[in-house]
Order: structure tokens, then C-alpha cells, then sequence
């Protein structure tokens, strides 16, 4: 019955005489390490351990256990097979005949420790993004009532001035709280997306998509136009270059080309923030909860976005809910922020500064 427990176990069992040479090697230690008892039984500890890789723990626990083998030895390692990491627990004790005292080796016995060391990291891995979620939250919810504290004086700046700086000094203000918690964050546990080098076909796509939506605006002012003509009323121009709030159209050159520097800046805080700070760690949760977790992620940022546009007009903020979804699905694609910093470069400058689809509504 000894030899059918020693022989059914799952954990390695391995016997040594006092000479550091292997007398049994169980069906568990074959499993383990990938040899036969056949091979290895006879042979000695160094002639059978020292040639495998990443087993250098285990031989001089061995070794020293065969040298002292009084004292208990205990070890912990890890070795890599096609299947994944095994974790073992290595323990030695000195092994007696039965019935007497005559020390005739050293037993050691190896558990395979995986499953527990499996559900201990997932366990790390759920409390680390609890945390994560916890800061994410907290920053959202910073960064929204920041927003509202400053929203008369970003009132009375645009009304001031010729450019709104509310959502810019909004999504500022979120990046600077992204910055903060993905360096308080672990290196395991941070989830801002930060590449830069996307691949050549991504960036190509997001030229293609935005050209052909800028298409699109030009189609739906040129259909307004036609109806408002129909109606009698005095229609806009198509191409309405920079004008500001109060009707007067922009013709200085310098001007014109300050606050189109000042727009294409304010593009990359406003995606830098909207995708990496806030849909790219939501994706990151939600993965595994729900099944769309990328578009549910694209949808609640785009509304978020959308909320910090909400001072200028109504209008306004349901506009850049259709090119901020089409912003989230390149980022979505590509795992990189710099498609959608093109594609909004290219749809906001030609909806603001050449097709004038916000003249008149409070927005530049």
C-alpha cells in the first residue's frame, strides 16, 4: 500500500542514499521534471539536476540536505514548462528504515504549489485594480468638480476673449491627475497607453475616416443651407473661416494662425486625457466583466467629453459626440493615442477654422 500512495501521489517523491545517489523517483517527480525513473534512478544528484536549466535552488537544496542531513531544508522555486510556471515547494527530511534508527538517505518531497500561487496572484490582481479603480474614480470625480468650481470665471474668460479655454483647462487638469496616479500606480497595474509609434496602416486609416467625415459636415451644412434658402431666411456661407462669437470674421494671418496653434495644443491635452486617462483604464477594467468592454469604455468617455463641452450650448456638446466615438474606435484599434489626435486634428480644424460649423453658437 506504501508503494501505491508513493506511486498515485502528484506530489514528487524522491529518495537519496547518503552517497547522493537517487534510490526511487515517483510518477510525480517524472511529471515534474520530465524524466524516467529508469534514467535517473543510480545516477547521482549532480549528475541528473546540474545539466537542467533553472534548477539551481533545487540542487543545492539537495545537496546541502545530503551533506547536513540532520536538518530540515526547505525550498521555493519555479520552473518554466510549454504549459505555463510550475511553483514547487521543496521540502527535505532525513529518511530512516523502518522500525530502527539507521539513517539510509534523505527524502524529498516536492509539491506543486501552482494553483495556490495562481489564486494568490489573481487575488493581487483584483485588489491592485480595486485600488486602481478607486483612484480612477477619484480623479474623474476631482477633475468634474474642479471643472464646475471654474465654470463662471471660464464663462467670463470666453465671453472676454476670442478662444474658450474651459475644456482645455478641464482636460489639463485631468491629465495632470492621470500623470500622478500612473506614478503612484504599480508598473503591473498601470493602464495609460502611451504609444507613440503606431503602425503606418493605423495612421493612414485615420486620415482616410476623417477626410471622408469632413465630407460629410460639408454635405450636412451644404443640405442646411438649401433648407434655409427654401425658408427665405438669409443663408451662412459654406466656408465659413474663423469667426468669432459676435459674427466678425477673423482676416488677420496672425491671428488666425495663433489660434489655430492655440486649437491643435488644446488636441493633444483634450485626447491625451479623454483616451488615455480615462478610456484606456476603463477598458482595463471592464475587460472580462461585460462583454463590449472596449465600446462601453469609448461611450462613457465620449460622454464625458461631451459633458465638458455642455457650458458652451447644448448643440455643441451633442456635435463632438459622433467624431469622439469615431476618435475612441481608432483608439481602440490601434492601441495608440496618435491616431486619434490626427483624425481630431483634422475633422476640428476643418469643422472650426474652414467650414465654420459652429459659428454662432457660442463657439469658435
Amino acid at each position: 500500500m506504501t508503494d501505491d500512495i508513493v506511486a498515485s501521489s502528484r506530489d514528487g517523491i524522491i529518495t537519496i542514499d547518503p552517497h547522493g545517489v537517487l534510490t526511487s523517483f515517483n510518477p510525480g517527480a517524472e511529471a515534474i521534471f520530465g524524466l524516467t525513473a529508469t534514467d535517473v534512478v543510480g545516477l547521482t544528484v549532480a549528475e541528473v539536476f546540474l545539466p537542467l536549466e533553472d534548477l539551481d535552488a533545487f540542487t543545492d537544496c539537495v545537496l546541502e540536505a545530503v551533506r547536513q542531513p540532520d536538518k530540515e531544508h526547505v525550498a521555493t522555486i519555479s520552473l518554466e514548462r510549454p504549459e505555463g510556471i510550475l511553483h514547487l515547494s521543496v521540502r527535505t527530511v532525513l529518511l530512516h528504515r523502518k522500525g530502527s534508527d539507521e539513517r539510509i538517505g534523505v527524502l524529498v518531497m516536492i509539491a506543486d504549489e501552482s494553483e495556490r500561487v495562481e489564486l494568490l496572484t489573481r487575488t493581487a490582481d483584483r485588489e491592485r485594480e480595486r485600488a486602481a479603480t478607486g483612484r480612477f474614480i477619484v480623479a474623474i470625480l476631482t477633475i468634474f468638480s474642479v471643472f464646475t468650481l471654474l465654470l463662471e470665471p471660464i464663462q467670463k474668460l470666453a465671453r472676454a476673449h476670442f478662444y474658450d479655454l474651459g475644456p482645455v483647462i478641464a482636460l489639463l487638469t485631468l491629465v495632470i491627475i492621470a500623470f500622478f496616479l500612473d506614478r503612484w500606480s504599480s508598473p503591473e497595474s498601470r493602464t495609460l497607453k502611451l504609444n507613440l509609434r503606431p503602425e503606418r496602416r493605423y495612421v493612414v486609416e485615420s486620415i482616410v475616416w476623417s477626410l471622408g467625415f469632413c465630407v460629410l459636415m460639408t454635405f450636412g451644412k451644404l443640405i442646411f443651407i438649401l433648407l434655409a434658402r427654401e425658408d427665405g431666411a438669409t443663408p451662412p456661407e459654406l466656408f465659413s473661416f474663423l469667426v468669432l462669437d459676435d459674427g466678425t470674421r477673423v482676416r488677420e494671418p496672425g491671428l488666425f494662425l495663433i489660434a489655430l496653434a492655440i486649437y491643435l495644443v488644446s488636441v493633444l491635452f483634450q485626447q491625451f486625457a479623454i483616451r488615455c486617462a480615462i478610456q484606456a483604464p476603463l477598458q482595463s477594467f471592464l475587460t472580462g466583466v461585460i462583454g463590449p468592454a472596449g465600446w462601453v469604455a469609448n461611450l462613457v468617455s465620449t460622454l464625458l467629453f461631451a459633458v465638458l463641452h455642455a457650458h458652451l450650448n447644448p448643440l455643441v456638446s451633442l456635435a463632438v459626440i459622433v467624431p469622439s466615438l469615431l476618435w475612441g474606435w481608432l483608439f481602440m484599434r490601434s492601441g495608440s493615442v496618435v491616431p486619434s489626435i490626427i483624425s481630431h486634428a483634422i475633422i476640428g480644424v476643418y469643422a472650426i477654422f474652414i467650414l465654420g460649423i459652429f459659428a454662432g453658437l457660442d463657439q469658435v
